[in-house]
Parts: structure tokens; sequence; C-alpha cells
């Protein structure tokens, strides 16, 4: 991006992400493209305007005054409903953690993880048996809540510390994480998972290396060196595409991954110069469209095959699961798998030009323009 065509792309794709009407795009454009400090009169307006836009003011609202979205027994399911997963997101758009129902959310997270079992593998259960599903320590869970909760201002809380050493403490020999301990055979898997790994590392990728626990430099490390060793969506030994639903750019990304969300974390580790990063960042590249966006080509949203939710009539808990679903149906009638929170129709629709996914891009690329 050093001629001055690309630079005046670049300059137009900028204003476009100051032109949204999202001030959490507004936010994050302004802190982390044109590295702007806090104490900017345009970075703190937008920030604090954040959790008063409408979407965002409206989920706020559907928050139990316990601190709970969903139903207060779970907060991993039902997916996208319950608290992890709007949590997740609200670090994502920018919320400040002062604000009174994120700090109520994440002590009620807070409090549901350290009344649970720390030990890994997990104990075994039936598959109906919710307590072999309910646990939010193992890798994607823990990863993907130690990142939101550090975005959130919790990072000298000795219970986000923990969640840090559990994953330096459960990370695999081949340098990557793994949330599956069996496959289908039921024998041990082996090998590390994208989807696992990325997690942990985007944690880490949130916390002042200074404050990373013994071993973590070198979790990372190992952590990053796995990701690279496969090119970011390559096998190690054929090299070719490992899932071709990764070379799609979705966002929001939960412990889902493609190449964007790959490609943004090794680069904020500071990896991103590493020669094995450059077909990933081509693709990316490739992707940009004449008027120097990117467009969301696909979601996760609605990708689910298997999902838990309570019968409002019985109060009992059941699994529910679906085939065959239909990635480009984004904002359509909830299906059988899972109601998708009215927030999400706020954030872009697939096949268009959509400002988080622009705005990661840029994340990504930063340092090679």
């Amino acid at each position: 991006m050093s001629s001055t065509v690309e630079i005046a792309k670049l300059d137009r794709t900028v204003d476009w992400l100051l032109k949204n009407d999202s001030p959490g795009v507004r936010y994050w454009t302004l802190k982390d493209i044109l590295g702007r400090s806090e104490t900017d009169t345009e970075v703190s307006a937008a920030f604090d305007a954040i959790a008063s836009w409408g979407p965002v003011a409206e989920y706020l609202r559907e928050q139990h005054p316990a601190g709970y979205w969903g139903d207060g027994e779970d907060v991993y399911w039902p997916k996208w409903k319950a608290t992890v997963w709007p949590l997740i997101l609200l670090a994502e758009l920018g919320v400040p953690g002062t604000h009174p129902s994120i700090w109520k959310g994440c002590e009620y997270f807070l409090r549901v993880m350290n009344g649970q079992d720390r030990s890994w593998p997990p104990p075994k259960y039936p598959d109906e048996d919710l307590r072999g599903w309910r646990s939010v320590w193992e890798p994607c869970v823990t990863g993907n809540m130690a990142r939101t909760l550090i975005e959130f201002g919790f990072e000298n809380d000795p219970r986000v510390r923990e969640m840090f050493e559990w994953l330096v403490r459960y990370q695999r020999d081949d340098g990557g994480w793994n949330c599956d301990t069996e496959g289908r055979d039921r024998k041990e898997v082996r090998h590390s998972s994208f989807m696992s790994t990325i997690e942990p590392l985007w944690a880490f990728s949130s916390l002042d290396p200074q404050k990373w626990p013994r071993g973590g430099r070198e979790a990372v490390e190992r952590g990053v060196e796995f990701m690279l060793m496969h090119r970011l969506f390559k096998s190690d030994t054929s090299g070719k595409i490992i899932e071709p639903e990764w070379t799609q750019l979705h966002f929001p990304l939960f412990y889902f991954y493609d190449i964007l969300h790959g490609l943004r974390i090794v680069t904020a580790l500071g990896f991103g110069r590493d020669d094995r990063t450059e077909d990933a960042r081509e693709l990316l590249l490739s992707k940009r469209l004449p008027d120097g966006t990117w467009s969301m080509e696909a979601t996760y949203l609605r990708s689910l095959r298997r999902n838990f939710v309570k019968d409002e009539r019985t109060g009992q808990w059941r699994s529910v699961q679906e085939e065959g679903i239909d990635r480009s149906n984004v904002y359509k009638s909830p299906g059988k798998v899972v109601e998708v929170p009215g927030i999400y129709s706020s954030l872009g629709e697939v096949g268009k030009p959509n400002p988080w996914v622009t705005l990661n891009a840029l994340r990504a690329l930063k340092g090679h323009e």
C-alpha cells in the first residue's frame, strides 16, 4: 500500500469507517488505525457514545437485573443468548467495562466460573447430561472470556489471572490447544485445533506482556508457531487448504476461525512480518473491493449443529439439532437450533461491504501499508 493510489484508497476506507453510524466502529478506527490517544476529543466522544447507541442500548436492556442474559441457570447455553455471548460481542464493539451492566455481567460470569471444576480433560458425562457441557474451563471459552474480561478492565482480577495460568498449563505438546479430547472413534485427539488455539492467543494479545503469567511468553511463541507452520490455513504436510470456510471473511467470530481472525491476532502479537503470513495476507488483499472496503462473505451465526435450550413450560433443558444449515440466510426467522438476537442485524449483511470486517482487515494489515 505504498503507492500514492493505495494511500488514497486507504484514506477513503478510513473516511468511510469514520462516517459509520456505529460509534464503536469510529472509536476503534481512530484508536487502532489512526493511532489516536484515549484523551483525543474525537476518540473520547466516540467511546462515550458506544453504550447509548441504539442496538447496544437495547441489548443492555435485555440483561436480567441479576447480571445475566438468557437464563440464569447457565452462562453458556443457549447460544447466542446466554451471558457469555453478549459479553464477548459487547467487548468487541467497545462498550466500556465501567458501564454498570457490563460490570454486573462480568461479575456474574466470574462467580459461575469460580465455582466450576478446573480439571482438564473434564469428567465424562452422558451426552444429554448438561454437566458435561456447561463448564467454561476449556480452551475456547476460557480464552474468549479471558480476552473479554481484559477488554473490560479486569486484568488485575486474580480470577482472570488464573484463567491465563490455566491456559498455559493445558497447552498441548504441539503448541496449540484443543477443546475436543476425543475423536469420533472415541480415541484421544492428538492434534491441536485452529479454532481452539486462536482464542487463547487472542486473550494473550489483549493483555500487556508484562502481566503474562510464568510461561506465558513461551506459550504464545509455541502457539503462534503452531499457526504459522500451517500458514494460518493450510496443511503443514500437503500445503492444501484445510477448510474452505476459513478463506471467507466473517463477523463476529466467537470461537470460529477464518484467515482474517488468524492474521489479525498473530499481527497483534508481533508476528505479522513472518514470511509464513504472506499467503493469508495476499488472499485477504485479493478480497478488497474497488472502493477499498471488504465485505462480510459469510456468517457463522447459523452454522450451529447443536444447541441446548430450556423448555419454558417444563423448565427442562434439551438438546436440539439440525442438519443442512444455509449460512447465507443470515437474519431470517429463527430456526430450530438457534435464535439470533436482534443486535446482529445492525452489524451488516452477508455479501455487502462491512465496517467490522474492514476494520479488522486494516488491523491485520497494519505495518504493511
